[in-house]
């Protein structure tokens, strides 16, 4: 089959975003298929153009062409019609108009993406699909202008019971219409390695308890949250890891690292943590939890709805994100308890093999021909 891909990110030479859409992208390619991706890139974010040109790759038994046309953006401001959103889909309008191949069917990453490609998809004729696996789905998408839009999608693959329910909740899909498809790991990158070897090589202490959090520094993340909590309970062997970038940074004596790395080395610095904290107030489904379950850490997070599909008492500790209190508890506990922190390990490592992306696309493409 030959696939369009709209992606608002998608990782090139430099940069490292959206890194599950390509894992994604390259399973439907190595299964067979032809996949044409097009992602806009913004100028102004960026500070420059993209000037690589169409980047092309033979994955497995199919391929994978990538496009990113140059767009303006400029954050949420509007001047009469004109957004981010409209030059955007300009953008993707572009590529599309000289592309012109004949596609199967189109997967929007995001229900923005999706707006974007209707009136191409309605227009040739391409079935499209959407994923959605927004931290927020906008009520914006009340309006009634998107119903031609939302009738004209066959599928809706959701990466969490709670972004299934707001979507069918906004009256933006039915529940026929959707699949729940948690976000999945590469499993021969993310993967359970013995934990003194890492450390080892990281130059860590092997006698620490360590924490680790991935992501973005942000208030809704909540690396300053953990680094707080750590800071409190005052034990010395108590350390951490942050890996990530932004502003402002978690600060404390306990930091072993603080920066972003490679992301093949991410599996490396889980490896040799004894725990994953993520104190995060919004999400879709979050990757970075699976991929620390793939690397057998017990988890402590966020007692919300968009992660009961893959967290629950049996690998997992869920607090309040806002509380420190609770997450000084939880750390103190699996600290404390060697035994419990053993059994949520195989728990977790139980529960991440069954989130590959090799299975996770394999259920997509099955829902996918399904309603073609």
């Amino acid at each position: 089959m030959h696939i369009l891909i709209i992606s608002p990110d998608y990782p090139d030479y430099k940069r490292t975003g959206a890194v599950f859409v390509k894992n994604l992208v390259d399973e439907f390619a190595n299964q067979g298929n032809h996949c044409t991706v097009i992602s806009p890139y913004s100028i102004t974010n960026n500070m420059a153009f993209y000037t690589k040109g169409v980047e092309f790759n033979k994955v497995g038994n199919g391929s994978v062409k990538v496009y990113r046309p140059n767009y303006v953006s400029f954050s949420n401001l509007k001047i009469g019609k004109y957004s981010s959103e409209y030059f955007r889909k300009k953008a993707v309008c572009r590529v599309l108009r000289r592309v012109n191949d004949n596609f199967d069917f189109c997967y929007c990453h995001f229900w923005q993406c999706g707006i974007e490609a209707f009136e191409y998809a309605k227009t040739h004729n391409i079935p499209l699909f959407v994923a959605t696996g927004e931290s927020v789905i906008s009520p914006s998408f009340k309006d009634k202008r998107f119903i031609p839009f939302f009738n004209y999608v066959r599928g809706v693959i959701c990466v969490s019971t709670k972004n299934k329910e707001e979507s069918i909740d906004l009256g933006m899909t039915t529940e026929e219409k959707c699949i729940l498809a948690p976000n999945a790991i590469d499993n021969k990158k993310f993967k359970l390695l013995d934990k003194t070897k890492c450390r080892k090589e990281l130059q860590l202490p092997n006698d620490a308890f360590i924490t680790a959090t991935v992501g973005w520094f942000t208030e809704r993340k909540g690396q300053i949250r953990v680094a707080k909590a750590i800071e409190e309970i005052d034990d010395d062997n108590i350390k951490s890891i942050f890996l990530g970038d932004g502003e402002p940074k978690p600060r404390g004596k306990h930091i072993l690292y603080c920066d972003r790395v490679k992301h093949d080395l991410i599996p490396l610095y889980l490896n040799a943590a004894d725990v994953y904290v993520l104190p995060t107030r919004k999400e879709g489904c979050c990757n970075s939890i699976i991929e620390a379950m793939a690397c057998g850490l017990p988890i402590i997070s966020s007692d919300r709805s968009f992660n009961y599909d893959v967290l629950d008492q049996n690998n997992s500790i869920l607090i309040e994100p806002d509380d420190i209190e609770q997450i000084k508890t939880a750390i103190v506990k699996l600290k404390e308890d060697k035994e419990l922190r053993e059994q949520m390990r195989i728990n977790s490592l139980g529960k991440a093999s069954q989130l590959t992306i090799n299975q996770r696309t394999k259920t997509i493409l099955r829902f996918i021909i399904s309603r073609l």
